[in-house]
């Protein structure tokens, strides 16, 4: 199982120190914390892509690109990349670009978005259309990403006639994953395409996606695809401290400290999802499945039983939120690096 790091970049003030970055030291944080990544082994870094809120990451591309130029060996993704409120065809070009810089290290999830109505608003676009708009553009920028003289028409956009996106992709074939898999929608949308999977595990504990990962590889071998081809990967919030103790008590103010964040975005932003996050206790959330939380011994133990309920290929951990310092994310990446990446090569 790779391992990678996500970031959603939420720019909020830690409840331990009571300090607030600037947007500018939040977005160098997440630059210097690839180049930790990468020193200390990890896979990936992504980073999710929002608009209009305390999560201050809108441009991907822009910033991965700063990464690239720091590393060179890391893999360089979103987690995840908005496909329904962006132009598929602006999406090609901006992320060939980064592979072409990057040597060729891009591995792109895309997402609905879904979640927050307000992204949808502020862009001029109907919610409600939301599953067709993303199986459309993902479709062209698919497309896009590997064919020339592309001739395409659709309903969301106008036609695309014999033109190729510049510059084309270093890789032969840009890795792109659907991020979805909470609706049997998104999962046969996955399988039809030959996508790989990448599962909001941050929702929900490892057995509510069992059915929708058996749906998807049984999906998979219908449409006739290639089995080593079929990925699942799944993204979760993941502390560890030297004790389940310290780890609780450092990382439970911040982990509330978010999910108040998220709550009141979404009840704001998406109100029949108000209700949504209910829980903000970092220990209950543990003891619940979704959230891992403890030593290193425990960390690895619900690592592991992620990746065998699910068959994980991928799995992309969360740690910096709720304003942690940037020196601390350095010190925990690198505590991951030592203690946990090896046991899963």
């Amino acid at each position: 199982m790779k391992i990678g790091w996500a970031s959603m970049g939420d720019l909020l003030p830690d409840p331990i120190t009571g300090e607030l970055m600037t947007q500018a030291e939040r977005h160098r944080m997440l630059v210097d914390g690839a180049v930790a990544a990468e020193e200390a082994g990890f896979w990936c870094a992504s980073l999710g892509e929002h608009h209009f809120c305390s999560y201050v990451i809108s441009a991907p591309p822009v910033v991965l690109a700063s990464m690239a130029e720091r590393t060179s060996r890391i893999r360089l993704g979103t987690a995840v990349a908005l496909g329904a409120n962006n132009d598929p065809i602006r999406l090609a070009e901006d992320y060939a670009t980064l592979d072409v810089l990057s040597g060729g290290r891009v591995e792109l999830v895309i997402g609905r978005g879904n979640l927050y109505e307000h992204t949808y608003e502020a862009f001029g676009q109907d919610p409600t259309l939301s599953r067709p708009m993303y199986e459309e553009r993902v479709s062209l920028l698919v497309q896009a990403l590997r064919e020339e003289q592309l001739d395409w028409s659709g309903e969301f956009r106008s036609p695309f006639r014999n033109f190729t996106t510049q510059p084309r992709p270093l890789q032969k074939t840009v890795p792109i994953w659907v991020g979805g898999g909470s609706s049997i929608d998104s999962v046969e949308y996955a399988a039809r395409m030959g996508l790989p999977l990448m599962l909001p595990g941050v929702f929900g504990p490892p057995k509510y996606f069992v059915p929708l990962v058996e749906r998807y590889r049984e999906a998979w071998e219908e449409h006739g695809h290639p089995s080593q081809d079929c990925q699942v990967g799944t993204i979760a919030h993941t502390f560890m401290a030297s004790s389940s103790q310290e780890a609780f008590s450092v990382s439970g103010p911040r982990f509330k400290v978010y999910m108040e964040f998220v709550r009141d975005l979404l009840r704001l932003s998406t109100p029949a999802l108000g209700d949504m996050i209910r829980e903000t206790d970092l220990r209950q959330m543990t003891e619940r499945g979704p959230t891992v939380c403890g030593s290193r011994e425990e960390v690895l133990d619900k690592m592991s039983t992620y990746r065998d309920t699910l068959g994980l290929d991928v799995y992309l951990l969360m740690c910096d939120l709720g304003g942690m310092p940037a020196p601390e994310l350095i010190d925990t990446l690198s505590s991951f690096g030592s203690e946990i990446l090896p046991e899963f090569v």
